[in-house]
């Protein structure tokens, strides 16, 4: 998967990467980069140095499988990720940079992970979202995901968010989790 190559709409050719050391003052120039709005709806965690290291060393770990979208530099255009990734059922998350949202991309990040997660036996992926966000909304329905309710979610800056719980079951039976959704660092 490390060095995997998608292509946007417009035929711009990004690079797949683990999360990484050479990656901890890219993921929050990422973040710091988004508008206001995009900022308001991917607000996985915080982005100081502590808590990006404890994300690049669990990454490291296998904790969590967590990739970067990045241009032919080192910037960083996407953050997308499977929190808690050796549980039966790992938690979903993903953005994108503003520029490069429309681009078609969405969709193959969430392909890579759904894949990853199929690969490695997964019961299935949840994930939430903002009640307001109608195109993650539209995204997530259209690679197999169905909503099952609202939750309360724990934002990055400690916020309480109430936020679309949505469940892809990837075996036969599986049912969505009943963990309390904030970040696990």
């Amino acid at each position: 998967m490390n060095g995997q190559t998608v292509t946007s709409r417009s035929g711009r050719q990004l690079t797949v990467r683990r999360l990484s050391e050479r990656h901890a003052a890219a993921l929050p120039a990422f973040h710091d980069q988004l508008s206001p709005r995009s900022r308001s709806l991917f607000t996985p965690h915080a982005y100081d140095a502590e808590t990006v290291a404890a994300y690049i060393e669990r990454n490291s770990q296998g904790e969590d499988l967590i990739f970067v979208l990045e241009t032919g530099g080192d910037a960083i255009v996407g953050y997308f990720f499977l929190w808690e990734f050796t549980a039966p059922i790992p938690l979903l998350g993903i953005g994108l940079a503003d520029d490069w949202q429309g681009e078609g991309l969405g969709k193959e990040l969430m392909e890579i992970l759904i894949s990853e997660a199929r690969a490695t036996g997964r019961d299935g992926i949840e994930l939430t979202t903002h009640p307001d966000n109608e195109r993650a909304f539209r995204l997530y329905r259209s690679v197999g995901f169905q909503e099952t309710g609202l939750v309360e979610n724990v934002a990055g800056d400690g916020r309480l968010l109430i936020e679309r719980k949505m469940f892809l079951p990837l075996k036969d039976g599986a049912v969505p989790s009943t963990r309390e959704f904030k970040p696990p660092v």
